[in-house]
């Protein structure tokens, strides 16, 4: 039981981990102004238990090194649900011919996003550390417990 603790500890390490180390390497990124085109909700797709799956789409505009581009990630990751009040009222923060600031990589310019990633896996990486060492304690306890 205590490898196992261990070891599932040390996978949701890793995952926090690069979690955070993603987040943190948007701050390397370069914040430029931009224009929202469009913003519009998506409801074509079902997610895996058949309900209808609401997508906040945000197409906007930027310039980069005197090149134009356009993107349309309002996060790294899409931003859905399944309770279409809540990205509704998301929708709401990015009306069209908004003017804003979106982050560009400087290593692919034409990948740029509304709003950066989360450093919470940071925050939060202290938990499976706990279970690691509750792993480790029983493993060491197994070990040399006197009989």
């Amino acid at each position: 039981m205590g490898l196992f603790l261990v070891g599932i500890g040390i996978v949701f390490v890793q995952y926090l981990w690069g979690s955070y180390q993603r987040a943190a390497l948007m701050n390397t990124w370069v914040e430029t102004p931009c224009v929202i085109e469009t913003a519009q909700i998506d409801d074509s797709e079902l997610n895996q238990r058949g309900v209808t799956k609401y997508i906040l789409e945000v197409t906007f505009g930027y310039e980069f090194e005197g090149q134009s581009y356009v993107s349309n990630r309002l996060k790294r990751l899409k931003v859905e649900g399944s309770d279409p009040k809540k990205i509704t009222q998301k929708l709401k923060e990015f009306p069209a011919g908004t003017e804003t600031a979106c982050y560009v990589n400087p290593d692919d310019p034409a990948f740029a996003v509304l709003k950066k990633d989360s450093k919470a896996g940071l925050y939060t990486i202290w938990f499976p550390c706990l279970i690691i060492v509750g792993g480790g304690g029983m493993i060491l306890t197994a070990l040399f417990r006197r009989s």
